[in-house]
Formats: C-alpha cells, structure tokens, sequence
C-alpha cells in the first residue's frame, strides 16, 4: 500500500525536476535582448500605441466565441460530406449496410440545429455590433416633503404639559 504511494511521490519529483530543469536550462541557452523594442508587444508588425493592458468590448468575445463554436462545427460537415458519398453510392466500409438515408437524414438534423442556434443567437443581437438599448426615459420621482422631526426638548416639554399635575406627589408617596 505504501509502495503506491511511494509511486505518486516518485512521480511528483520527476515532474517537478522535469519542468524546473527545463526552465533553467531555458533561461540559460535563450537569447538575450540587447535593446529595448525586444520587450515591446508585438502587433503585427505595426508600432504600439498605448498600453497593451486595454478593456475590450464584451461583444467582440461573444461574436468571436459564436464564430468558433460554429466554425468547428461546420468543420465535422467535410468529412460527413465525404462519407455521406460513399454511402449513398453503397460502397466503401458502409456497402451493404443500407444505411445510407440514416446518415442523410442524421447530418439534416445537425445542419438543422446549427441553423436553429444561429437564428437563436441572431434573434438575441449577440451578432450585433452595436447594442440598441431601448427603455423608457428615467424620469426621477417627484419631490417628496421634508419631514420635520421635533427636537427632544419640544417632546419633553409637550409630555410636561399632557401629564397631570398630581401624579408625581401621588408615585413620592407610594415609594415612602
């Protein structure tokens, strides 16, 4: 049980040495930067202007997201194009199997779905550079009335005048 453990240990070192030697081995045998336009970002080929370290607009990731999502996608079509050619002629691996509408109808489904995630993200303007906010004007609420509290004193002096003139000789002698 141990030995097992040993192993994960063992294992552990070897990729921690791995990488670090690496690293140092790296630092040793890189290049060196003689002059400065070595640490600049590099774009292209064109000059920096400002810092590299800007916010983006959040709609370019989500177009640019959509776009890879759907690209990858189309990319699975060319092979089930190619195989689709084979099995509707009946020959290759899929000869004799009769499977050829399967895999018709099987890619309609997908090229469907596509069409139904791209209409659904069409629909919702994340394909739309430049975002519409439409909602009514913000109108504030009208002006509400200054409540004026009563100071401590003008309290005390109006409990003074509501309490009967007899009670505080009356509680002096329940005490005694």
């Amino acid at each position: 049980m141990y030995f097992d453990y040993l192993n994960a240990l063992v294992f552990a070192a070897v990729g921690l040495v791995f990488v670090f030697a690496n690293m140092i081995i790296a630092s040793i045998i890189r290049p060196r930067r003689s002059v400065d336009e070595g640490l600049e970002t590099y774009e292209c080929g064109e000059e920096t202007i400002g810092d590299a370290w800007i916010q983006f607009d959040i709609r370019y990731y989500t177009v640019a997201l959509v776009y890879v999502i759907f690209a990858v996608e189309i990319a699975f079509l060319f092979p089930w194009a190619l195989v689709l050619q084979d099995v509707m002629a009946d020959r290759g691996a899929a000869a004799g199997t009769g499977i050829g509408a399967f895999a018709l109808v099987e890619g309609v489904i997908f090229i469907v779905i596509l069409f139904l995630g791209l209409a659904y993200v069409w629909a919702k303007g994340d394909l739309d550079w430049v975002l519409h906010w439409e909602a009514p004007h913000y109108q504030p609420p009208a002006a509400r009335k200054k409540v004026v509290l009563p100071k401590v004193t003008e309290i005390e002096e109006a409990l003074a005048e509501a309490e009967p003139e007899g009670s505080e000789d009356e509680d002096e002698g329940e005490a005694a």
